[in-house]
């Protein structure tokens, strides 16, 4: 008998200005002082400065740790545990998008984990023994579902290689998905995480975890990505349709958080690793590729997917036609939004595709995939999206 499990975020807030609610937060947790941790980018913007004000109006003290990269690495992880140890704070807040949060994770679990503190020791599922340090998550982006999982992914720069680690002790205790906030992100980085959100919620339901409840949260989260995306590419300023992918973002993150991905996910990473080419770029290239090789092992499901991305779609049809019509409809959205379709474009090296497929078949989602691909599967696949 199989059991299954959902793991998620306690209390989420949606909507316009919802970072107001962090006081409220702060207060009936009786957390003392913040860790404030984001990123360069952010600070530049004035997106980080929202939230210190936020902090300043309600006598919040805070420090913050502004130095998380791109792909955060274990490099990364250690100054900001440093920078924790030294701050006196009681619990972490953060706010950005996918790495900066995912460096919140391991400096949490870090802090009070020390037998962990290599980093490396964290790769894998429930590594910690002790509780992480509290985390408040304010995403930035409509994408990675970070603020609701017990994943975080760490780059091991040593072996070019993206460490996937799931603990249930790092999922955040509050979410403030904040629609104002999300709303001042570049066109780009929106659509490349939106297209991040659409490949959890795609991957999930077709996982081999996948289960009736999990099914639910990510049909729904291609229904309202779909829905939304071409909108948000035309009407960015639109507070309600940042909301709708905000939601969605979350729902593809607490599928994919207990029933896993594929291989979309396990070849990204060494893309990701190898190239820095960020997570969400990565994904939406990949995605209609492995949408197409999937189809064949999981007819009846295929089908479902294209009615989740067109109502309209006749089920009746047969996978072939359904997995094609998926397929036009994310490229569709690719084409809209200007992002890459060749990895050419990103000056990925033929050369590096027999690596490149070897870290993809060691990754952790690879076995969640509805069929087997092997390494020269995998190869192949590259080779298919490279002109």
């Amino acid at each position: 008998m199989s059991i299954s499990r959902m793991v998620y975020t306690g209390t989420s807030y949606f909507g316009e200005y919802a970072r107001e609610k962090i006081a409220e937060e702060v207060s009936k947790r009786h957390f003392r002082k913040a860790l404030l941790i984001s990123d360069k980018a952010l600070e530049a913007c004035g997106i980080t400065g929202k939230i210190e004000e936020v902090l300043k109006k309600n006598g919040i003290p805070y420090t913050l740790f502004d130095e998380v990269k791109p792909n955060p690495a274990i490099e990364n992880v250690r100054a900001g545990l440093a920078c924790y140890k030294n701050s006196g704070s009681d619990f972490i807040l953060a706010v950005g998008g996918g790495s900066v949060i995912d460096t919140a994770k391991a400096v949490a679990v870090t802090a009070n984990n020390p037998e962990n503190e290599d980093i490396v020791s964290l790769e894998g599922m429930d590594k910690s023994k002790n509780p992480a340090v509290p985390l408040i998550a304010v995403p930035t982006t409509a994408g990675t579902g970070s603020e609701t999982t017990m994943d975080y992914v760490i780059t091991n720069t040593q072996e070019k290689r993206k460490m996937a680690c799931m603990d249930s002790k790092v999922v955040p205790a509050a979410a403030i998905l904040d629609t104002e906030i999300m709303a001042s992100l570049p066109l780009s980085l929106t659509a490349a995480t939106a297209m991040d959100a659409l490949t959890h919620a795609v991957e999930s339901y077709l996982s081999k975890g996948a289960f009736s409840f999990s099914e639910m949260l990510s049909l729904k989260a291609v229904s309202l990505i779909s829905e939304n995306f071409i909108r948000v590419v035309k009407e960015p300023g639109n507070y309600e349709v940042r909301k709708e992918l905000a939601i969605a973002q979350y729902l593809a993150g607490m599928s994919f958080t207990n029933v896993g991905l594929g291989i979309v996910h396990s070849m990204a990473h060494p893309l990701s690793a190898f190239y820095d080419i960020p997570h969400g770029t990565a994904n939406a290239l990949i995605l209609p590729h492995v949408l197409e090789f999937n189809a064949a092992a999981c007819p009846e499901k295929i089908r479902q997917l294209a009615a989740a991305f067109d109502p309209s779609f006749d089920t009746s049809k047969s996978a072939e036609e359904a997995s094609a019509h998926c397929v036009e409809i994310i490229r569709s959205f690719l084409t809209a939004s200007g992002l890459p379709q060749h990895l050419y474009e990103l000056g990925v090296r033929e050369s590096d595709f027999e690596a490149l497929a070897q870290s993809a078949c060691e990754d952790a989602a690879t076995p969640d995939n509805p069929r087997e691909a092997d390494e020269n599967t995998i190869k192949q696949l590259y080779q298919s999206m490279y002109k």
